[in-house]
């Protein structure tokens, strides 16, 4: 067994391992670190089993100490170690994540161990169960990507086919009728009209769903399409930045990318009344950072969250969380909205 163990005084690391020993984990790997930037740091790297925290630690205190281990998303069970006086802190943790709390100077080797037994067996459930929604998710998200494809090639290759045909058929109407009176002539110019527009939109229908440039050139030039439309069609000034190695995202990465910043545009258009907006992409390391904030009226997003949350937000969240990325929403009244998000590449 591989045991994180995050505790700056000494003592308290002595008699960690000296608990570890008295239950038959004396063989086990504890790697000991002192403070959260170590911990950030370490976790890019290498996984563990378990981790042990202390919420007193000299860069972090309290909730911040489990809120900047959870920020590395781990895939492992987590036991808060804490004071007597912070007992109620340690329950609020429980249910941000972490799977049991052991009261310093109280605990003994046997709580140790039921600890660890319990945490490790409740954590594997919440992973089983997590991966259970997480395919239910993703076959939900893959097939509304199948019927966007199936519908959009039904009304490229049918509805905008015979839309063309017709109008090809009223061109060779107007060319062997050249005598049509001026009545008739409007009639017809207007009919003409009307059958260019139809085919235009539903192009346009078409594109939306299942953009071509999305498809053959890739996302940057599939998110420039998209932010002109956005910039012509509700007149928002959007700023963009696009600093991403794209050979190394996989397909399923570009269309969450690409769905994602889509439903903030649409959202931005029926609710912010934004003028402005900047959209950012940039890879840092492993990880891809986006970032779009408006200048529109805002809302209150904790209210929201807390009380109706939207399909639309939801799926956002749904879709970010499918691929072990991570969500923040900052919204406030007459402030604007900004949508973060962290994506690994690997």
């Amino acid at each position: 067994m591989e045991i994180l163990l995050i505790e700056d005084n000494e003592n308290d690391v002595f008699l960690v391992k000296e608990y570890l020993r008295m239950i038959g984990l004396g063989n086990a790997e504890v790697v000991t670190l002192a403070n959260s930037k170590d911990v950030r740091a370490l976790l890019k790297i290498r996984s563990f089993d378990l981790a042990l925290l202390d919420l007193t630690l000299p860069d972090t205190i309290g909730i911040n100490s489990f809120e900047s281990l959870l920020s590395c998303n781990p895939k492992f069970p987590i036991i808060v170690l804490t004071g007597l006086e912070d007992q109620d802190i340690a329950k609020e943790i429980i249910k941000k994540g972490a799977q049991d709390y052991l009261v310093k100077g109280l605990y003994q080797p046997k709580d140790l161990m039921k600890s660890i037994e319990y945490s490790i067996e409740r954590h594997q459930w919440y992973m089983d169960r997590y991966k259970m929604e997480r395919n239910y998710v993703n076959a939900v998200i893959k097939g509304a990507e199948t019927e966007r494809t199936r519908i959009a090639r039904d009304l490229h290759d049918g509805v905008v086919q015979t839309l063309t045909i017709s109008l090809l058929t009223l061109d060779l109407l107007i060319k062997k009728h050249p005598e049509l009176n001026d009545e008739h002539s409007i009639l017809v110019n207007k009919t003409r009209k009307y059958l260019k527009n139809s085919v235009d939109e539903v192009r346009n229908i078409a594109h939306s769903l299942i953009p071509n440039t999305f498809q053959n050139i890739g996302l940057k030039l599939a998110l420039t399409e998209l932010i002109e439309d956005i910039r012509s069609l509700a007149s928002i000034k959007v700023d963009f930045v696009y600093d991403i190695d794209s050979e190394e995202l996989s397909e399923d990465k570009y269309v969450t990318i690409y769905r994602v910043i889509q439903e903030i545009f649409n959202n931005m258009i029926k609710h912010s009344q934004a003028t402005q907006c900047k959209v950012s992409l940039v890879q840092k390391e492993k990880i891809i950072h986006i970032v779009i904030k408006d200048n529109g009226k805002g809302f209150d997003a904790e209210s929201v969250m807390l009380n109706k949350p939207t399909f639309g937000i939801n799926n956002i969240k749904s879709r970010i969380s499918l691929l072990n990325g991570s969500c923040v929403l900052n919204s406030k009244e007459g402030e604007g909205t900004t949508y973060e998000f962290d994506l690994p590449i690997d």
